[in-house]
């Protein structure tokens, strides 16, 4: 498979600042973004409440196979600002974050949520093109006061086997070693379907502070200090068990804002999940509707070079 680029950004300030606010009441139909490859559904509270890969790329997708929707579904993020609780949103727990998705253009799939509440405002872009194996999340976290310590999380219960006859448990790994080089623990955590061999991961390199984790309570964990802790099943697992990722932004002052890309990545098998390799390229500012900032700390983010695959 081939290397595919992957861009990601640093902190600046003053981005999308004048970001909307959305009521809690106010509910629209899931947006479900379709290729060949992959059908992602995204409800209004930002997550996930079906994911479906076909290794075929003819757009052949079996319910059977929904990473997401069997059992209990569970796909969300989580945050966290000083000492403060968990604030969440997830199709299994609740929304807790106000907000609303809708199309958008720019990509060849490509769908966007926005929403907040007084201290902070998130927008999550969700897009993938055409041949990708995986879903691109952009996310934009902007401090409306002061903050300090802000973590956030992004979290599923993978279960491409669990259906009648099936199962919920999956292999699940941080990291891959026998990838060359290797992939750190801290940049992927993923899962791999029992019965089917299907993969499912989360794939983060870049300089926000960050960690992967397995956690024992495969329906209901978004906290990030769980995640950024390295999980509580270990380094691998063989159960009906979650996986995650979560970033630390730090302390952000009123009207700052952070950018970074991360994504949820498939494949065939974990030999040739589409791990994005990375040019450290920043998108002009016009393409992010920035506000004529200027992106200073572009020359933060390093240098990934893309792995070949066993």
């Amino acid at each position: 498979m081939r290397p595919k680029q992957f861009k990601q950004l640093a902190s600046t300030t003053a981005i999308i600042s004048a970001l909307a606010m959305f009521s809690a009441s106010a509910f629209a139909v899931p947006i479900t973004l379709q290729s060949d490859i992959v059908k992602v559904t995204i409800t209004d509270g930002g997550v996930f409440n079906s994911l479906i890969y076909d290794p075929t790329k003819t757009g052949n997708f079996i319910a059977n196979t929904d990473y997401v929707a069997p059992g209990i579904p569970f796909e969300g993020f989580g945050v966290r600002t000083g000492t403060g609780s968990n604030v969440f949103n997830s199709n299994s727990g609740g929304l807790s974050i106000p907000g609303t998705t809708g199309a958008t253009g720019g990509f060849d799939n490509a769908a966007i949520w926005s929403g907040g509440n007084n201290d902070y405002s998130i927008t999550h872009l969700f897009y993938f093109s055409d041949t990708d194996e995986r879903v691109n999340i952009r996310t934009t976290f902007t401090a409306l006061t002061d903050l300090t310590d802000v973590r956030i999380s992004r979290a599923v219960d993978p279960d491409p086997d669990n259906y009648p006859g099936g199962t919920a448990a999956t292999a699940n790994q941080r990291g891959i070693a026998s990838a060359t080089p290797p992939v750190a623990m801290e940049d992927f955590v993923g899962s791999v379907g029992n019965i089917s061999g299907r993969p499912l991961g989360l794939f983060y390199t870049g300089p926000i502070e960050h960690n992967t984790g397995i956690v024992t309570s495969c329906c209901s964990v978004t906290d990030p200090d769980t995640y950024l802790a390295g999980g509580n099943a270990g380094n691998t697992s063989n159960s009906d068990h979650g996986i995650g990722l979560a970033f630390r932004l730090g302390d952000l002052a009123n009207g700052q804002s952070m950018v970074w890309d991360y994504a949820y990545v498939m494949g065939g098998s974990l030999a040739t999940i589409d791990i994005p390799g990375d040019d450290s390229t920043v998108p002009e500012p016009a393409s992010l509707a920035l506000l004529g900032i200027g992106l200073a700390a572009a020359g933060l983010t390093r240098r990934r070079k893309p792995f070949a695959k066993a």
